[in-house]
């Protein structure tokens, strides 16, 4: 059940959490920003942790979504790799970081449910990621010589970074420069 303070609550945290980070942000923050007490949002969220659950179990749905919108809009799988690369753009403008990337970033000190959720947000990028490289190459539209999984890692581990620095240089165009490196060579010649 969802009422419209829950919804503005868990769309607050998520842009905290993609600016701040979890550690850095409170409910405190959250009053301010939304002009609410804070016991109106225990009321919702009775702990910092279940917030931030909901922010995590709302943002893996979305980016589901997404993937399901990128698959059925686009046929190709270097056409479906660009359209997902595109999604690490989203917030980067406003200096915000992908969720899954400013939770692995204090991976060491999130409680144990949402240590597992960020493994989890990780995992299905990897997935999906893998389907579609292995896809693209069957259809001859991708060249990998190593295993899917591989370039998948690569994939994903460059546009995280590449939305690091690119938040550290104020450079947006940097979040892709590393992607489309590496789509450049395995894309097959048309």
């Amino acid at each position: 059940m969802s009422t419209p303070t829950r919804t503005q609550l868990v769309t607050e945290a998520e842009e905290l959490m993609r600016r701040v980070g979890y550690s850095a942000f409170s409910y405190a923050h959250l009053t301010e920003k939304i002009g609410i007490r804070k016991a109106s949002i225990h009321y919702h969220f009775p702990t910092k942790q279940a917030l931030a659950e909901a922010v995590v179990d709302v943002a893996m749905a979305r980016f589901v979504e997404a993937l399901a919108a990128i698959e059925s809009g686009e046929t190709a799988a270097a056409a479906r790799l660009d359209a997902y690369s595109r999604l690490f753009l989203l917030g980067v403008e406003d200096n915000l970081r992908p969720l899954c990337c400013a939770l692995s970033a204090e991976l060491g000190v999130l409680p144990d449910a949402i240590q597992e959720k960020t493994r989890r947000y990780f995992d299905i990028h990897l997935d999906w990621l893998t389907r579609v490289i292995d896809a693209g190459r069957t259809a001859a539209e991708l060249h990998w010589p190593g295993d899917a999984r591989d370039l998948a890692v690569l994939l994903l581990t460059t546009l995280e970074g590449g939305s690091l620095v690119a938040r550290a240089q104020q450079a947006p165009g940097l979040v892709l420069a590393g992607f489309a490196q590496v789509m450049a060579q395995i894309r097959m010649p048309a």
